[in-house]
């Protein structure tokens, strides 16, 4: 994706999300562009009571019209890399989606896979979820998947924590975890991982996306380690290898994506009106297998920084 045209999403995005807001949870009560700021601090900054800010009325406006649209292609990198190593089904995906929330990551995937040459003729959702208002909205948008130019889409709902996911039957091509693995204390987190694996089809793959903020991006560098020295999952991807992460050398680095990315003219005036990017996305993620397949040979690098100037060099840093 790095060197492709950043991808764009189309207007429809920002009309449907904003026709279910309302037909589910009334008109907002003040203008989208503060909404969504005040979610964005919840996000953020006050991340000790992420349930508040992600709740109510006025933050399922901001979620559905904004936040939604902006990060449901943050899943199209690793299926991406996932696709040209040839490991993605051809005709029907199953998915597993937990701590789905409005369904942005399985959309996403339903989204990136409309932009496949040969897109699946089919996408089985099972989504787990604890607010039945949010799979509610899911519902409502996957019911509307034509509309939004997505594969046919069936979709199956239950409302629980992302433990219940473990008990779901599969198997399944694609297990995600969209921005929601951090809500879990860290300790829980490989055995749900470990868990998890079971539920993998032959060739599936496992995606956990999160905030590219510092402190919860090295929990997943840790988590990473301990994945791979338990043995139970390999890392496909971001990883050109399977040494420990040098990230965790020091205290002050971490890996993250910063990729480009459109959105609809409507949905960037939010976002200027909020005072947040709108040109790129940023995000943490790891892509998890139980075989041995991985993005990169052996001998290959990752550039793991942004190009730097320094005294006339143009410098990267690579992993």
């Amino acid at each position: 994706m790095g060197a492709e045209r950043p991808p764009t999403l189309d207007e429809v995005w920002a009309r449907v999300p904003a026709e279910v807001a309302e037909a589910r949870f009334g008109r907002a009560r003040a203008p989208l562009g503060q909404l969504v700021a005040q979610v964005s601090e919840g996000y953020t900054r006050e991340r000790g009571d992420l349930r508040r800010a992600s709740t109510g009325r006025d933050a399922m406006h901001a979620r559905l019209r904004f936040f939604l649209p902006r990060d449901l292609a943050k899943v199209a990198l690793p299926l991406h890399e996932l696709d040209a190593a040839g490991l993605l089904p051809a005709r029907r995906w199953r998915v597993l989606d937990l701590g789905a929330g409005l369904g942005t990551t399985s959309l996403g995937a339903a989204w990136y896979a409309s932009r496949r040459e040969t897109p699946p003729e089919q996408i089985a959702v099972d989504a787990v979820e604890r607010d039945a208002a949010a799979l509610g909205a899911f519902e409502a948008l996957a019911a509307r998947h034509g509309e939004l130019g997505l594969p046919a889409m069936t979709l199956r709902t239950r409302v629980g924590d992302l433990k219940k996911g473990v008990r779901e039957r599969g198997p399944y091509d694609l297990i995600l975890l969209g921005l929601v693995l951090n809500e879990l204390p860290f300790a829980e987190r490989r055995g749900l991982l470990e868990g998890l694996a079971a539920k993998l089809a032959p060739g599936g793959s496992l995606i956990v996306l999160e905030p590219a903020l510092r402190e919860v991006t090295r929990e997943l560098h840790r988590l990473r380690d301990e994945l791979l020295e338990a043995g139970a999952l390999s890392v496909f991807a971001p990883c050109p290898h399977a040494a420990p992460c040098p990230m965790r050398a020091t205290k002050k680095d971490w890996c993250h994506e910063d990729v480009p990315f459109r959105l609809p003219d409507p949905l960037a005036e939010v976002a200027r009106a909020a005072g947040l990017r709108f040109e790129r996305l940023t995000f943490a993620y790891l892509t998890l297998r139980r075989d041995d397949a991985r993005r990169a040979a052996g001998d290959e690098w990752r550039v793991v920084s942004q190009p730097l100037k320094t005294k006339g060099k143009l410098e990267l840093w690579l992993c």
